[in-house]
């Protein structure tokens, strides 16, 4: 494995900070590693609202940093902290002599916090994931390890390293590494009880050229795959730990490589038949899923239940634009019907603020959702991620914000847009308003499960009775009687259970939905009035007028 790849490591140079020069005392063979996720700042896909209501209290578990652990030698002391239900104490901190950060830029202030309480107690600091990946540079200022890139082939070096005193400052690993060589993550670290979902992986990169995609930047366009036995050895695993609900395929594209995905399909398929269906899967994909019918068969008869699709617009101008082609070879609105009518429940997402969007976008995107009847619509701003063709080109054209501190797609973009500031960020605010008003996520979500067609080979989780007791209690009281929806609320579930009681599939879904309500009416509601105050101090600002200065020499 190792000995195969020729010189893995690339050192980066630093203009603000000799790291080549830096040296490392050696941490010995019995390390004691404690692994640290940081909290992600509330957002569409944290499920907030929800986690008010179950036992759980995240959505997913790390799975970066439960891979790297079993990276890590045996002689290690490995800890995991989620902090997104677990509190990062002093006594964690001085117990460790490594401390290991995982990262997306969506956790960015936890993460400097973490790492700044870390190296205040005198503690080493390693970080790698997406965000190191991005910006290598910025985090060899916060951190004494920095890592870009994918593990599985060198980390093994890099432990030998970190105990003998010869680790560098920063690695960087250009060569994607073969999954077949990816381990078992070390699912015995997680609290499972914690979590609504598991999340394995069985591929990594994704074909296409997105603009604003930095999947395709840090994971590569050739999509890497698992054999399907060892993704199927990983589940096993799950159900000896008990676990028995859904599991999240955690592919950049599910089917970057769709015939790959199809042999994995049909081998998850004959295990499921094996296994008694315990566990059912849910992934993300492009939407040219809806002319694949074979893989599209597959998958529901592997017990996906739902998938995830990257819209984005119905602007095909803003398509073109972005390098979204895949997006612009079928009708869109057919696609989405196909592969809800083929079994797979469908949630999208969206984005506004293209070079080529007008103040007509907004409308047009709330039509679009409302005539396919997406529940879950996941609508945001544009952004440029660093390493992305996007952010290459804004820089380019002297556009993009270098100081900007922008982590979500809620936030003002991170480079100057042509329609101007204010009317984007407003226009975003008035389109989650019209999604996200009872009337009009209740009756989207009862169009799709309409439309939605399972089959009999699907079968959602089943939790036990208390357990289900329990949420369904706390819905009726939270939603029910203390919620401003309460009337549409009871007015869903009655029609759901006259319809689909003897349905379990559809009958669960129809609660996951009416669940979801309480996340999804509230958090839009929140996003729109910070979006409406963010209007309010641009209007005057330098910013606004450099954002009309950009639209008014783009369109001219």
């Amino acid at each position: 494995m190792l000995a195969s790849v020729k010189d893995p490591f690339q050192q980066i140079s630093s203009s603000t900070n000799d790291i080549s020069t830096k040296r490392f005392e050696p941490l010995g063979k019995e390390v004691k590693a404690l692994m640290v996720w940081p909290r992600f700042p509330p957002s569409f896909w944290g499920f907030e609202g929800v986690l008010e209501m179950v036992p759980e209290k995240s959505v997913m578990p790390p799975l970066g940093l439960i891979t790297v652990a079993a990276l890590c030698p045996s002689s290690w002391s490995i800890r995991l902290l989620d902090l997104s239900f677990e509190e990062l104490r002093e006594e964690d901190l001085l117990w460790a002599d490594l401390v290991m950060v995982s990262s997306m830029q969506a956790q960015r202030a936890d993460t400097l916090d973490v790492l700044s309480r870390a190296r205040g107690l005198g503690r080493r600091t390693f970080i790698g994931g997406p965000w190191a990946s991005s910006e290598p540079e910025f985090l060899t200022m916060q951190a004494d390890h920095v890592f870009v890139g994918e593990a599985e082939e060198v980390f093994g070096e890099i432990a030998h390293q970190l105990e003998h005193g010869t680790a560098q400052a920063v690695y960087k690993v250009i060569d994607k590494p073969d999954m077949s060589v990816s381990p078992m993550p070390r699912f015995d670290l997680l609290h499972m009880n914690q979590y609504t979902s598991m999340s394995v992986q069985f591929s990594r990169g994704c074909p296409f050229q997105c603009e604003f995609c930095d999947i395709i930047t840090i994971y590569g366009r050739r999509p890497r795959a698992k054999p399907p036995e060892k993704l199927i050895a990983e589940l096993d695993a799950l159900l000896a730990l008990g676990w028995r609900n859904e599991v999240f395929i955690v592919d950049d594209n599910f089917i970057g490589n769709h015939k790959l995905a199809l042999q994995l399909t049909h081998s998850l398929a004959t295990w499921q038949e094996r296994s008694k269906r315990v566990i059912s899967f849910y992934t993300e994909a492009s939407i040219d899923l809806a002319d694949k019918p074979e893989l599209l068969a597959s998958m529901v008869e592997a017990n996906f239940m739902y998938v995830f699709l990257g819209i984005e617009t119905p602007s095909a101008e803003a398509l073109k634009g972005s390098s979204k082609f895949q997006n612009l070879r079928g009708d869109l609105v057919t696609q989405v019907n196909k592969i809800r009518e083929s079994g797979l429940w469908v949630l999208a997402g969206f984005i506004v603020g293209f070079d080529s969007d007008d103040e007509t976008i907004f409308e047009r995107q709330l039509q679009f959702i409302d005539k396919t009847a997406i529940t879950w619509a996941m609508a945001g701003v544009l952004q440029a991620p660093p390493t992305t063709a996007l952010f290459d080109r804004m820089k380019r054209e002297g556009r993009l914000i270098e100081d900007s501190t922008a982590t979500t797609n809620f936030s003002a973009p991170n480079f100057k847009t042509v329609l101007p500031l204010p009317i984007l960020l407003r226009g975003l605010s008035t389109l989650l308003k019209g999604l996200y008003t009872p009337a009009n996520y209740f009756g989207r979500a009862m169009r799709s499960l309409e439309s939605w067609q399972p089959r009999p080979a699907q079968k959602p989780p089943e939790l036990p009775l208390l357990y289900n007791l329990r949420v369904f209690v706390q819905s009726m009281w939270q939603q029910g009687v203390c919620s401003n929806y309460r009337l549409a609320y009871w007015r869903f579930l009655l029609t759901a259970i006259r319809r689909w009681a003897l349905q379990p599939a559809k009958m669960w879904l129809a609660f996951m939905v009416l669940l979801s309500a309480n996340h999804f009416l509230k958090y839009a509601r929140e996003v729109a009035e910070d979006l409406e105050e963010q209007c309010q101090a641009l209007e005057d600002s330098e910013l606004y007028s450099q954002t009309l200065a950009v639209g008014v020499e783009s369109r001219g």
